[in-house]
Formats: structure tokens, sequence, C-alpha cells
């Protein structure tokens, strides 16, 4: 007897073979039909899929319920059947990607009445994952599919034997077999992430990347006004850094960099080794944790694989890391700048500087505290992309993955349900709770917020120190105590005892600037921390504390031997208290200039009692004092910055006076310098927004200091919306006035802020001028809100953002003066129906689609220029149908698309066209039939044009301008000379002598070909 999941399959696979024999009939091509029927009887396809789904119920869902497990898989048959996969297209049965979205979308209902758990949920969508790639790899089978589109792209035999050969040796390219091994290795081993307290006590649980993980916003810093793109609304974080070669990754305490690297890691290989089209679709990860090098030399380039997959480095062919970075296939992951000493950091910059003099091609993400490194660091060259606080948007989705990860690990039904009620109920808390809100800006703090009010019965802590002090219970062992978990009764202490401990040997570690130590030496600095216990305390050997510590408390945990913090907040936050407890400010007033102790002596303002608050910052006020040259004026300036910052966390101060010359030096700080400056200003309270001067003002003072007027407007936006409330809203609203790139996307940036709030948009950007700035959207709700900025005219959207919803509605129609549209990585449009009332309309870029067939909608819009982009390989059958381009207004074409390989008789004779520009390497492009389009006075190609396509150019009779990319070998351009009238432009010319005597009597514009980098 066959169940329910196999006998879907196997309609599914029948389904499969019907649309591919069928898309071969159509096109008379036999022998592929004859080649599917070579793969094997449907029976025993359908015995191989039985085999795997008996391996995968004992392996990967072996914690369902039988019941469950068929309720699994009805849902997954049913959403199977209703994806009618005899009507889908190839390019759909080939992808695991197209095929599982179009499952899932058409099996919404099943999976609604299937009435599935969160686990039953997880199950549903990991095993059509699986499915979905199974069928995909069985249609991929039929290689006769691949070779029929090559033959119908190509027109003639040896282009086709060119092409498959270029197929055939892509395996070869991608190595011997170790570089499937290694991504395979990095994709499952970096799978998963924690988050945080989600097990309760428990060993921590680890969840799916794919499942439980939203990847952040992120903003790119302008660094000038020729930069168009504004990000400050937020932009997605895969396509932002995916476009960039070289990025900085810059984010504060908590904000995710760890994390957001290891997903970008994880991403990346399973890209490679599922064949996914995307952003890293080719790329090769490496990651490199710096804190694992505070005391060894940095890696060399073949101690890659060891460094991320230490398990195959013996397998590691000779050279092969090297070949990879060549290749500019790499894509280095640098985590934690700031997890290092100071003077480490130069040593980390030369490395890194090494590294991309080396291998220019390859990619490159290094994320740090933005404390901890210059404007100008590791150079020009590097992007930087700020990892935003967390919106009201993001945070939902955090309380909810983190509350869904909770309810799969309990099995009593009422606990679910209660879960369900604390998650519904913190959420609509922060959103009428703005003091609540603030404190949870970072991944880490909201985790944190989620487990204490899972545990304090869904109390809400009134700070941040309370917040910390309470987690530090919860990770302290409160749940072993609540859940009667035994422990050895010779090792019961106190909480208080567990803090003692904790605090004295997290001070040292801050001192020494370690962020991990081996087991010898915190065994033996807890034996030191233990003086002054309790005799049964002390009697206790260290190294039964340190297991303890490790084993029975959520705060320290053991990597190779070495001993660390969960997370360097609460090392800072510890060693914080034992400076406050042992009379140790000095230290913290003596180093206060270093970076990595911003947090700390935050943090010792917070415990610390109101004398003890006012020694702290009077003296950092003090020795800001007595700095007199330029530079010690720049590290006064900072400890008076830290001195306001640190206020915002003390309640009461004595002596009173403190807090007054805490205010004095505020005002001589604004307004603030850099970002970072405006950033710690922010934390001194809301009393700033008072002293922070309006665009008057800000003109004045930066004339004064020879300063840029736009850049400290921005650096007063970003204070006033760190700060946020209504007085803040006003202030910000008086900057409105401007056009300038750095300022509009601040404005942008404080829009999130405020939650994106319609109110914001209509009061405070509705009449902002923003020129040609290009606008990046990756979100439906900001979408929505264009409508009120009169003066946008230019939309980028990135991501899955439908056009058009369930009731018609068409947001961009809306924006009044929008001329310029950018659709990027779209994978859920299939028509362009939902541009339709854009009227401003002229410039249309697409690219990175996979679902768009139809652009007829253009036939009644006015677009006069289009950019239409394929990605991936050549052989991609995800394109959109050119001959739908009819009854277009486009005069300027920019075209890559596969089936130009055969000529332009693939394009309507009707397009008005007066420029055309065909995006793709001369073997996958040709120019027959351009003579079809009489209009044209510019072309623009790819390699230098045979001799028949030379002839149709000479046959059009408006063409002045020819533009060939690749202008080699030189010998060829003798081919151009019939176009003597033509003015001919050609780049990466290897010899402009060579060229100009090639083409005496054409008027020529030569760019050489550029010098290698030695």
């Amino acid at each position: 007897m066959v169940d329910p999941l196999s006998s879907a399959l196997l309609g599914a696979l029948g389904a499969t073979f019907s649309a591919l024999h069928q898309w071969a009939v159509e096109r008379g091509a036999d022998r592929l039909v004859h080649r599917a029927r070579e793969l094997g009887s449907p029976e025993r396809v359908l015995a191989q899929a039985a085999r795997e789904l008996a391996d995968l119920r004992t392996t990967e869902f072996r914690r369902l319920a039988d019941n469950e497990w068929a309720a699994v898989q009805i849902a997954v048959a049913g959403s199977l059947r209703a994806a009618r996969l005899d009507e889908a297209p190839p390019a759909v049965l080939v992808s695991a990607n197209r095929l599982r979205a179009r499952v899932r979308a058409a099996g919404r209902a099943e999976l609604r009445s299937a009435g599935l758990d969160d686990s039953g949920r997880e199950a549903y969508h990991r095993l059509l994952r699986h499915t979905c790639r199974r069928m995909a790899q069985r249609a991929r089978a039929v290689d006769g599919v691949m070779q029929a589109l090559h033959a119908e792209v190509a027109g003639n035999v040896e282009e086709l034997k060119h092409q498959v050969g270029e197929l055939a040796a892509e395996p070869a390219r991608r190595g011997d077999g170790f570089e499937r091994a290694y991504v395979g290795y990095v994709a499952e081993e970096y799978a998963t992430f924690e988050l945080f307290q989600v097990s309760m006590g428990r060993a921590p649980a680890l969840h799916s990347f794919d499942h439980f993980y939203t990847a952040p916003s992120i903003a790119r810093r302008q660094r000038s006004d020729d930069d168009v793109e504004l990000t400050g609304a937020g932009t997605d974080s895969a396509n932002a850094i995916g476009s960039a070669r070289r990025v900085l990754l810059l984010g504060g305490a908590g904000a995710g960099k760890t994390t957001f690297l290891r997903w970008l890691l994880h991403t990346a290989a399973v890209s490679v080794r599922d064949g996914r089209e995307g952003p890293w679709y080719d790329a090769i990860p490496f990651f490199v944790s710096l804190r694992q090098f505070g005391d060894r030399p940095l890696p060399a380039p073949e101690d890659l694989v060891a460094v991320t997959a230490p398990p195959l480095a013996g397998e590691k062919p000779d050279r092969w890391v090297s070949t990879v970075l060549r290749s500019g296939r790499a894509m280095v992951l640098v985590d934690g700048v700031d997890e290092l000493l100071y003077d480490r950091r130069e040593e980390v910059r030369r490395w890194l500087t090494g590294l991309v003099r080396a291998y220019p091609d390859a990619r490159y993400v290094v994320s740090t505290r933005p404390s901890a490194v210059p404007d100008d660091w590791p150079g020009a060259d590097f992007g930087r992309f700020e990892l935003l606080p967390l919106s009201s948007r993001g945070l939902q989705n955090l309380i909810g993955r983190w509350y869904e990860a909770a309810r799969a690990l309990e099995a009593d039904p009422v606990q679910r349900a209660w879960l369900a009620g604390c998650e519904e109920r913190l959420v609509r808390s922060l959103t009428t709770r703005p003091d609540v809100r603030s404190l949870v800006s970072s991944p880490l703090l909201c985790s944190l917020l989620c487990a204490l009010y899972r545990q304090e019965n869904m109390y809400l802590p009134q700070s941040r120190k309370e917040l910390l002090d309470k987690a530090l219970e919860l990770l302290l062992g409160q749940w072993d105590v609540q859940r009667d978990i035994a422990v050895e009764d010779e090792l019961r202490m106190s909480t208080k005892e567990k803090v003692v401990l904790l605090e004295r040997f997290a001070a040292p570690m801050v001192r020494n600037a370690e962020l991990m130590v081996t087991e010898e030496v915190a065994a033996r600095r807890f034996g030191r921390a233990m003086s002054g216990l309790r005799s049964e305390a002390r009697e206790l050997r260290p190294e039964q504390v340190l297991r303890h510590m490790l084993e029975r408390t959520g705060l320290l945990r053991e990597r190779d031997g070495r001993i660390q913090f969960v997370h360097r907040t609460f090392r800072d936050f510890l060693a914080a208290g034992e400076f406050v407890k042992a009379g140790e400010l000095g230290y913290l007033i003596d180093h206060a200039h270093d970076d990595s102790l911003y947090e700390v002596v935050f943090m010792a303002a917070a415990q610390a009692r109101a004398r003890e608050a006012g020694e702290l910052l009077g003296r950092l006020l003090e020795r800001a004092g007595k700095r007199v040259t330029r530079k010690d004026r720049e590290t006064a300036d900072r400890l008076e910055l830290l001195a306001a910052a640190s206020l915002g966390y003390v309640d009461v101060i004595d002596p009173e006076h403190v807090r007054v010359d805490v205010l004095a030096a505020v005002r001589r700080l604004i307004p603030p310098r850099t970002f970072q400056d405006a950033e710690l200003l922010a934390r001194a309270g809301g009393f700033v927004a008072d002293l922070l001067p309006g665009p008057i003002e800000v003109g004045k003072h930066a004339d004064e200091a020879g300063a840029d007027r736009a850049e400290v407007a921005a650096r007063v936006i970003r204070t006033l919306a760190m700060i946020g409330g209504e007085e803040a809203w006003e202030k910000i609203q008086a900057f409105t006035g401007t056009d300038r790139g750095v300022v509009i996307d601040e404005l942008l940036r404080a829009w999130r802020q405020f939650d994106h709030s319609e109110d914001y948009a209509r009061t405070l950007l509705s009449d902002v001028d923003f020129g040609e700035l290009v606008l990046e959207v990756h979100r439906w709700d900001v979408l929505a809100r264009l409508r009120h900025l009169k003066k946008l005219t230019a939309v980028q959207l990135i991501g899955d953002i439908a056009l058009t919803d369930r009731e018609g509605r068409r947001p961009l129609a809306d924006i009044p003066n929008l001329r310029h549209l950018e659709i990027r990585s779209n994978e859920v449009a299939d028509t362009l129906s939902g541009l339709a009332g854009c009227d401003a309309l002229r410039v249309l870029w697409i690219s990175g689609y996979s679902a768009l067939r139809d652009l007829s909608a253009l036939a009644g819009l006015g677009v006069e220029e289009l950019r239409l982009h394929t990605t991936g390989g050549f052989g991609d059958l995800r394109a959109p149908r050119l001959a739908t381009l009819a009854g277009s207004r486009v005069r300027r074409l920019s075209i890559r698309h596969p089936a130009l390989a055969r000529g332009l008789g693939v394009l309507p004779e009707d397009l008005p066209l007066a420029e055309l520009v065909l995006d793709a390497r001369a073997e996958y492009r040709s120019l027959r039939g351009v003579e079809r389009f009489p209009g044209l006075r510019k072309v623009s190609v790819h390699g230098i044009p045979d001799t028949d396509e030379v002839r149709a150019l000479g046959a059009l009779p408006a063409l002045e301008h020819l533009v060939v990319q690749g202008a080699h070998p030189v010998a060829d351009l003798v081919r151009l000379r019939p176009l003597s009238g033509v003015k001919v432009e050609l780049f990466d010319v290897p010899d402009l002598r060579a060229a100009r005597d090639a083409l005496p009597e054409t008027e020529l514009v030569l760019h050489p070909r550029e010098k290698a980098a030695s």
C-alpha cells in the first residue's frame, strides 16, 4: 500500500515528465521524449523516493508522533496536487526554489486546513523543500531540456556544440569534488543559530536559519552627493551586500553582527550547493572569527579552510583557496574587529589590505562596532553599511520567531497556548510603552526581554539595568530551581555568590581586553575570586566551580578548550559591577578613551550609587579638562560625551552640581562632530533635544567651522531621531527643505525610527525635493505610504514585493511624479499590470527576476527607456516573452536575454528604437535582424560584430554611433570598415595604434585595456 505522500510524489513526477514531454513535442524534439523515457519507470523512481522518505522519518522527523507525521504527509500531498505541475513551464520544474514557491503558493489552503502545530508546520516546510529538490533533480536529469533550449536559441549546430561544451565544463570549473564537500559541510555546520534563552535553562537549542531567522535591515552610508541611492529607510541586506564587493559592516553591541555573518556564510554555501539563483549563486564563503586570533597570527589564505571547516583541512587540494580567491568567487567574512586590542586592529587592516591587493576580485565583508575604527578604515574602497536598530516590525518578527521556537520545545498544549498569549501581549505592550520599547533596540536585548517576560509572568522591566539584572537571575539557574532539576549539593551556591564570582572573573578579562581564556586560566581566576565567600563555598575546588558555571548556568560556554561569556554584553555588565563594588572606578576613568570600554562605563554608571555616579562622571569631566592640544581636545570631547551618555543611565547623582557640569559640557559638544558622537549624545536623554540647533544655526556653525552644512544637519537629525518623541519630530521637520542626499537619507532613517509612520510621511516628507535620488524600498507597507512623497521621482524595489495586492491596489500608481522605477530580485511579479496608472513613468529597469513573463502592460504606459537583464547562466529558461513588448513606446532598450542568441527577430518590429544595448557576451547575442529597426541611432554590443552583422548595421539609415565592449582581437576591427560614416567607440582595446591602423577612415573613440593590478 502506498502512503499519501508517495502517491503524491508519483503523481507529481508523472506530471513533471508530462510537462517536459509536452514542451518537447511542441518544439518537435522527438529525441528529447526518447531521452526522458530512458530515465526509468515511474515505479522505480517511486521506490527510490519511498526509501528516502523512510530515512527522513527516522532521522529528521523522529520526534513527530505518527498521527502528526501522517498529517504532514497529507498536507504536502495536497499541496503538490494543488500546484498543477502538468501546467508548469520547464523553468519551474528544473528549479527547486521556483518549484517550491509554486507548490507553497498553491498549497496555502491545504496547510491551513491541516491544523498543524508549530513543529508540524516546520516539518511540512522541510519535507516540501526535500520533495521539490528531489523532483527538480529528476527534471534536470532530462539533459535534453537544456540541449533543446540551446538548440532553439543558437539556431545552428556549431553554436550548440560550443554551448553544450561550456555547460559540460562547468563541473570541472567547480573543482574535483572538494568544493562540493566544502560547501556541503559549511551549509550544514552553519545551518543553525541560537535564539537566546529559548531552551529555558536546558542545553542551548539551535534553530534553523531557514525557518527562524529574519535578516536585518541595513543602510549604506552616503559618501557624497554623487551617491544617488537612498537607503536610510532600511534596505534588504542580502541584495545590498550582494551587490558590493567590499563591505565594512557596522553595528553596536548585541546588534547581531556575528549571527548575520554566519547567516551569510550558510546562505552562500547553500546557494552554491543547490545551484540557487541570487546574489551568492557562485560565491564560496570563508569565515574568520577574529576573537579566535586574540593571541595568535592571523590566517594565511590557504588556512581559511582550516578556520572555517576544520575537518576538511586535510583534504584540501594544493592552492585551492588561492585559486578560488583569484577567480573572484571567494567571499571572505571577517567578524569582530572590535574584539581585538587596539594595536592589533592595525595588524588586521594590513592583513586585510594584503588580501585585497593580492585578490582584488574576491568579496570581503568585515564587521565591527562603529567606535572601534576610524571613518576611513580599512580603506576608501570599502563601502560602509550599518545594521539598523530593530524597527517595530523587526521587533515583532523577532518576538514571533522567539516564541514560535519556544512553543516548538513545549509538549504541553496548555503551555503552548500560554506562550502564544505571552507573545501577543508583549507585542501589544511594546506598542503602547515607548519607555520599554527603547530598551530593546538590538536582537540580544529583545531575546532577553522575551525570556524574562515568560519567566516573570508577563512583567516588563523598567530599565536596562533591571533587564540585565533579571537576565542574570535567569541565566544563573533559576530555571533549574523552578523545574526541580537536581544540582549537586556540594556545588549549590546562592545567586549572589555566583554573581560575585562571575564579576570577579569578568573584571580581569576587561582589563586584559580578553574575550576568552583557557580553562587553566579560568580555573585559576575562579580560585582567586572565591576569596571571602562563606566557608562551605571556599572548600570547593576552582575546577568544580568552573564546571558548575559552564553546565548549570547560561552565562559561560566552552569552545576548543577556551572559556567565554555567551555574549560580550554580560562580560561588560558583570565587570562593571565589580569595578563599582571594588572601588576601582579609577581604572575606568583612566582608560575611558578606549572604545572597548564604552559599554563598561555606561553599565558602571547604571549600577553605581548616587555618590559613585557623581565620582565617575565628575572625574571624567575633570580628566577631559586637562586636555589642551588639538589631539587631546578630541579625546576630551569623547570623555565629555561619555559623561553625557552615562548621565542617561543614572537616576540619582551626588553631588548635584555634577549633573549641571555635564549639561554645560553637552552644550559645548553640540552640534555633534560625527555620527558616533550623535548617538552618544542621544543616550544622554531628552534634554539634549532642547539644545540641538535648527537649520539656520547649523548653517552658521558649519560656516564658522569650515564644515559641510549638510553633514552637520544630518548628524543633528540622527541625534533627534534617536531621542524620539514629539519635540524631536517637530525639530526634524525644520530640516525638510533640503535637496542634499545625506540629509534626505537621514530624514528617511528618522522615518524608520518613527516606525515608518504615515503621519511622518505626510507631514515631514511630502515636500522634500528628492531630485534624481533613488529611494530603495523592500517592504510593501513602506511602498504603500510613498503616495505622500509628492516630489519623489525615482524608486528601486528590492526583493519579493508584489506590484498589486489582492484588492487590486497599485501603490506605484499613487506616487504622483514617479518617472524612474527599478525592480530587482523579484520572484513574485509575473506581469507588469501593477504599473497601470503610472502615467509619469518613463524609465524602467528590471533585473534579477524569475517569475516575470508578460510585458504587455508596457503598451499602455509611456516608458521610453527599458533595461531588461536576466541573471544566472545563459541557459536560464526563466525569461520574459519578448513578443509581449509589442505596442510599447520603448526608444532606448538595454537587454540581456537568452533568445537574443539567434538574432533580433524575437523583438516586435513595431518598437520605435533609437538606442539598443545588447548586454550579453558575443557568443550569446546576434545582431541579425537589426535592420528591422531603421530608427536606431546608437547600438552597443559586446565583441566585434561579424561580417553579416556589420552588413546589417550598414543597412540602418540613421545609425550614428556604434559602441563595442571587448574590442579584441584588434585584427578583427577591419570588419568595421564599411561603417566609415559611423562614430565607433571601442572599449578594452589592447593596442591603440593597431586599432587606428585597422580603421583609418573611421571616427574613433578609444578606451585602452586597463592594466592588471600588480
